[in-house]
This record gives C-alpha cells, sequence and structure tokens, in this order.
C-alpha cells in the first residue's frame, strides 16, 4: 500500500480522532468508560447501568481501560477527555494495520493499477469504516479482531473457483492458534461475533475440508482467550460468573432487548440504505449481497451470511450491530467491479456515464467523510469538558431536567472530577436547594436558554460569527447548549 495514503490516511484519522469526542451508542461508553471508572474508584456502583447487577457484560474491554488508566495516572492526574482521545488513537492503529493486512491479501486479484488505487482508497478512506474504525466500541474491536484471525490464519491458495473470492497463503500451524486467540478475542469483545467464528469454522469443515490438527489449534486459541474472559470477568465482578449465558437469559430468554425497541426482519435493508447515505448506501447493500451469491464458496459469505440471517431474525434492530462487516465492504465492492469489468469489457469504468458515477460515489464519500473528521459525537461532551477545564473545585450543577451530563436519561461520571460535581436537575426551580459550593453553575439546551436573574453567561455552542453573517433568525430556530455561573446564594 503506498506510503502517501498511508500518511494521509494517519494524519485524518488523527483529526477524527481528536474531534469525534463522545461516543456513537451508550453502550460504547456506560459500559465500558463507566464499568472501570467504577473499578477504578472514581464512582459508586449504585450508578452504573442495569446490566452490572446482570452480570452479563464482557470485563476485557474495561479491563484495557483501567491498565491503560493505571499507567496514565503514573505521569499525574488523568484527564478524562485525553484519555478517551487515547482510546481512539488505539482503534485507528488498528485500523490502519488491519487496512494494510486487508491489502496484501487482495491486491493480487485486483486486475489493474486503478482498481488496486481503488481498493486502497475504499480500505483506508470509506467513510463509514473511518466512522467505526476509531471508535472504542465493542462493534468495532470485535470486527477488527475477527478480520485479524480471518487474514492470519493459513488457508493456503485455494483451487480455482468461481464461487470463491479469497485466498491467502500457506503458513506455520501456529498461526492457527493465533488465529483462534483472535476468533475468541473477538468473542469478549461482542458474543454476537461467535456466529461469524461459527461460519468461518463450517467453512474449514465443509470447503476447504482443512486438517484437523489446524482445526484443532484454532479451537485450541479460541479456548485460551475464553479462559482469559473467564478470569477477568472473575477479576472484574468479584466472583465466578458466565457472562456470555447470563447476556442471551436476560436478553433473548428474558427479552429484555425488544424492550428497548423492535422491527421487521427487512428493516436493516432500510438503515443501511439511508445511513449509508443514498446512492451510497444502495451500494452497501447491493454490493455483499452480490457477494454472497456469486461467491457462495468463499470464506466471508459463509461468515456473513449466517451474522445477517440471526440479526434479522432478531427484534431488536441497530445499524452498529453490522460494523463488524465493514471491514469486508471494500472487498466485496471491488468483487463486484472487477466482475463489471470482465462482462462488460475492459473499457467499462472508462465510459463517460460510468466514469461520472464512479466520480460522483466517490466524492460524495469524501464530503461525509470531512464531516465524520471534525464533528463531535454527541454534543454533550464537548459541553462539560468546558467544565472540566475551567473549574477545579468543586462546583454545583443546577439544570431544568436536561443537564450537560445528561445521555439518554443517564448521567455521565467518567468525565466529571471525581467527588466534585454536585447536580441538581428539576422540572422546577422553585425545587433547587442552596448552592454549596463556591462555584454554582446553570446549563440548559434549548432555543432560548432564560437563565435565572443575574446569571453570568460564560460558555455556549452557538457561533457567534454566524449572527454577524445574518444567520441569526435561522440559528434562533435550534437548540444551543448554555451555561451560566450564578451567585452562590441564588
Amino acid at each position: 500500500m503506498s506510503r502517501k495514503y498511508l500518511l494521509i490516511a494517519a494524519a485524518a484519522l488523527l483529526i477524527a480522532c481528536w474531534n469525534s469526542v463522545g461516543f456513537h451508542q451508550g453502550d460504547e461508553h456506560f459500559q465500558l468508560l463507566e464499568f472501570a471508572a467504577w473499578k477504578l474508584g472514581l464512582m459508586s456502583q449504585e450508578n452504573l447501568t442495569w446490566e452490572f447487577a446482570e452480570r452479563m457484560r464482557p470485563a476485557t474491554q474495561p479491563a484495557i481501560v483501567y491498565v491503560l488508566y493505571k499507567v496514565s495516572s503514573v505521569f499525574g492526574e488523568v484527564n478524562p477527555y485525553h484519555f478517551a482521545f487515547l482510546l481512539r488513537l488505539l482503534s485507528a492503529a488498528g485500523f490502519l494495520l488491519l487496512a494494510a493486512k486487508v491489502w496484501d491479501r487482495y491486491v493480487g486479484k485486483m486486475p489493474t493499477p486503478r482498481f488496486a488505487k481503488w481498493l486502497a482508497l475504499g480500505l483506508l478512506f470509506n467513510w463509514c469504516s473511518v466512522y467505526s474504525g476509531i471508535r472504542f466500541s465493542g462493534e468495532n474491536w470485535a470486527g477488527m479482531a475477527l478480520a485479524a484471525g480471518f487474514l492470519l490464519y493459513p488457508m493456503g491458495v485455494l483451487p480455482e473457483d468461481k464461487r470463491n473470492f479469497s485466498s491467502g497463503q500457506e503458513g506455520p500451524a501456529a498461526a492457527a492458534l493465533g488465529a483462534g486467540l483472535l476468533f475468541g478475542l473477538a468473542f469478549l469483545f461482542r458474543y454476537q461475533v461467535a456466529i461469524m467464528v461459527v461460519g468461518f469454522g463450517a467453512w474449514l469443515l465443509f470447503i476447504r475440508r482443512d486438517n484437523w490438527q489446524r482445526i484443532a489449534l484454532v479451537v485450541l486459541g479460541g479456548l485460551i482467550a475464553l479462559a482469559i474472559g473467564t478470569l477477568l470477568d472473575r477479576w472484574f465482578y468479584g466472583e465466578w460468573v458466565n457472562a456470555p449465558w447470563h447476556y442471551v437469559r436476560s436478553n433473548l430468554v428474558e427479552g429484555k432487548a425488544a424492550t428497548f425497541g423492535s422491527a421487521p426482519w427487512w428493516d436493516y435493508f432500510r438503515m443501511v440504505f439511508e445511513r449509508g447515505v443514498p446512492p451510497l448506501g444502495l451500494l452497501y447493500i447491493i454490493a455483499p449481497l452480490w457477494f454472497a451469491w456469486r461467491y457462495r464458496r468463499d470464506p466471508i459469505t459463509w461468515m456473513m451470511v449466517p451474522f445477517l440471517l440471526v440479526h434479522f431474525v432478531l427484534s431488536r434492530k441497530d445499524a452498529r450491530f453490522l460494523f463488524p462487516l465493514l471491514p469486508y465492504l471494500p472487498v466485496m465492492i471491488m468483487a463486484g467491479a472487477i466482475a463489471l469489468r470482465q462482462h462488460f469489457g475492459n473499457g467499462f469504468f472508462d465510459r463517460k456515464w460510468i466514469s461520472r458515477g464512479v466520480k460522483l460515489f466517490w466524492g460524495m464519500n469524501l464530503a461525509i467523510l470531512l464531516t465524520v473528521l471534525v464533528r463531535p459525537m454527541i454534543s454533550e461532551v464537548k459541553v462539560n469538558k468546558y467544565v472540566y477545564d475551567n473549574y477545579t473545585e468543586p462546583v454545583t450543577l443546577f439544570a431544568d431536567n436536561k443537564h450537560i451530563y445528561t445521555y439518554a436519561n443517564l448521567t455521565m461520571r467518567f468525565y466529571q472530577r471525581p467527588g466534585k460535581v454536585t447536580i441538581y436537575h428539576t422540572e422546577g426551580r422553585e425545587d433547587w436547594p442552596d448552592c454549596a459550593t463556591l462555584i454554582c453553575l446553570y446549563s440548559r439546551h434549548a432555543k432560548v436558554a432564560e437563565p435565572p436573574a443575574g446569571a453570568k453567561l460564560v460558555y455556549t455552542t452557538r457561533p457567534v460569527w454566524a449572527d454577524k453573517l445574518g444567520l441569526k433568525d435561522w440559528l434562533d430556530g435550534m437548540k444551543w447548549w448554555t451555561i451560566w455561573e450564578l451567585n452562590a446564594n441564588q
């Protein structure tokens, strides 16, 4: 892969990691950072989400957070925002390494230098891959670990078969053990990828018909990883638990997952189409479906199809559940491009309207990617960072119901200075108690702030410069975060 592309991608990922404060979905924060914060003694157990009491979440990623936080604390007080940035950097490093490995595996399949260039660009700059690739989330880390195990397995050069696109290099048998370890880690990051691991195992047995020694090494590696995960769960929860079973029992047997919303089996097509941004979203649907039909004997197909079918059947739907498939998306798109060239002739992509279509897709991808590089995940984290950076002493925060540490009726505590933030959020200000600290703040997320009398505005997300450009009426129609300082006797 071109060093130029790698350097540009590294710079872009660095920018994205810095700007992408917050999280894509609450699990990424409350069941990883908040869990680790409790183990670190930064918050009390009663403030954890209900999943902790159910003993159903793996301790693997919270353990990573715990160790890194302890190491970071050697150098002084740990800034939680800088620490979260470090976690995103680790994720981005994994994304870059994985992209390079996928390139090594599939670049030989590219018929022309232009196709090789497209593959590199797709691996490094596909907006949805970058969006997920910088996240310290179970979906992203499970997807990367699984793909790394798949690439590491010494499957050798497979016989020519029109239904097979993937091939690898023969390697030492020990690589199968390493692949098994990575598969096991992927499971410990997100249990659902076990479906993809089983799919790959079925491919080894029925299509590859690999020797039992290597398959046994994969199983052994997976069991070692599971043993490590069990020990980590014991350390984290303080007792022996079977977290995977508790996860299945709670979400499927007792049906708690369905309480967070349900949708018909076909709703994933709508999600991918809309959130993938048409017409790119249509490409993200067609390419995997076509690949699964055309390359029915390919290991990617054997991993992807059962994974999708199970998620279609489950009532709980969320686009992030499909993120573990993103490492394979550029490969499937390029397989389709190669097939089009073979069917319609070498000059197919040089045709005027086809060339313009390709440029449109790349242009749209670039435009969306630029927004991914600069926008925060949730505005609350950017706002409460102001409090952390500017008030080291104890503060009391008042709010009309929603406050700057609020997310989906939960309170983010990882980003607070431990023991130095007291929050009062009520429907009416008449219920506010007296402020017991020297610093008293009021926060509001609304079109009109309406602060208490005598309050002093100290922070707002509303861009003042935009008012000067004649955009006041438009800005007045949007909600903005504001923070005000109050007098201690207010």
